[in-house]
């Protein structure tokens, strides 16, 4: 099976394939989440047969921290979440001014109902399974201030960048006391100093260059001399960070589609790359019309030892299964990168 190509479905496919709904109750109890997982994977490969998709034989893979999927930290510092049937949990920004901004405080774990609900749940699924996945997707704390924070934050970036920093600062120490307090915690051998850290930083492109290099990239660099692997999330198109985040030396890099691969990689020759492939570029077209976008993708953005993977993440209910049969065998069809 091809190895290169992963594909993540979204809400919307499981919703409308099989039936599944993402309202509270699916996240909530900690073990029904852990079966609701498995349950998806099996449906998913017994639907797509021999793709690689999902699992006939899924084993559990206990995260305490997923009550709010991927908007833990929001949720940690206050936002209210929204949960519908056919999306992922959804945040809703505080109501905050500049003084908020300036005020801001790491809170105090062991009284933050969010942090004390992953111990409680940690213990369960302990007790359920005998094990937990201790890490919590964090996101950067870009990520974090643009989705607690929203407009205010990135009016602070460009009018106040000494409060935009300070907010940046206090939601990388957060991050900070929930590895040593939580994650090395309820999973023994966490890495914990020197980290394993991903940054995800999926709002920079909101930021031009040169903000980013005043306001956010100190923090950045702070927290790449506390790791021994660092790697970048950056969802968007790539060209304009490339320089940037040359100075932050990446183990690894997540780009969003449609970059230009061949000038990432005169900053990142031999750094392994996994390359998003865009929604638009396989729901709906046809295999031929696949297979020139993985081409494309494979020749620029190569040598194909350093690509990690290709990834369409959050296909929707628009993608045909014969789209994800055709995504998933594309290069080792096309004879690009070796069938493993």
């Amino acid at each position: 099976m091809e190895k290169y190509a992963h594909i993540k479905l979204s809400e919307d496919w499981y919703n409308d394939r099989l039936g599944v709904s993402f309202t509270e109750d699916f996240w909530t109890d900690p073990v029904q989440r852990t079966g609701n997982y498995r349950q998806i994977a099996y449906e998913t490969a017994l639907r797509h047969p021999g793709i690689g998709v999902g699992s006939l034989d899924p084993a559990p893979d206990p995260q305490p921290s997923d009550a709010y999927s991927h908007r833990f930290m929001a949720a940690l510092f206050g936002c209210g979440i929204v949960y519908k049937e056919n999306q992922a949990p959804a945040a809703l920004p505080l109501e905050v001014d500049m003084d908020d901004l300036a005020r801001l405080e790491v809170p105090v774990l062991q009284e933050n109902r969010v942090f004390r609900k992953a111990m409680e749940d940690a213990a369960t699924l302990r007790g359920k399974y005998g094990f937990v996945n201790g890490g919590i997707n964090m996101g950067g704390p870009l990520n974090v201030a643009v989705t607690v924070f929203g407009e205010e934050f990135l009016a602070a970036c460009a009018c106040e960048p000494d409060i935009a920093r300070h907010v940046l600062s206090v939601i990388a120490e957060t991050e900070t006391r929930l590895i040593y307090e939580y994650c090395s915690v309820v999973q023994p051998g966490y890495p914990t100093a020197p980290f394993h850290y991903g940054l995800g930083n999926c709002p920079a492109i909101m930021l031009s260059p040169a903000l980013y290099r005043e306001v956010v990239l100190p923090g950045d660099l702070r927290r790449r001399e506390q790791c021994a692997f660092f790697s970048i999330h950056h969802c968007g198109v790539f060209d304009r960070y490339a320089e940037i985040y040359s100075i932050l030396t990446p183990c690894a890099l997540d780009v969003g589609a449609n970059s230009d691969y061949r000038h990432l990689r005169k900053y990142f020759p031999q750094t392994p790359c996994s390359y998003i492939v865009d929604n638009g570029q396989i729901e709906g077209r046809s295999r031929g019309e696949i297979d020139e976008t993985v081409r494309a993708v494979v020749e620029d953005g190569g040598p194909p030892e350093h690509i990690t993977l290709l990834r369409a993440y959050g296909l929707s209910k628009n993608a045909t299964d014969e789209n994800l049969t055709d995504f998933r065998t594309s290069a080792a069809r096309q004879g690009l990168v070796p069938q493993g």
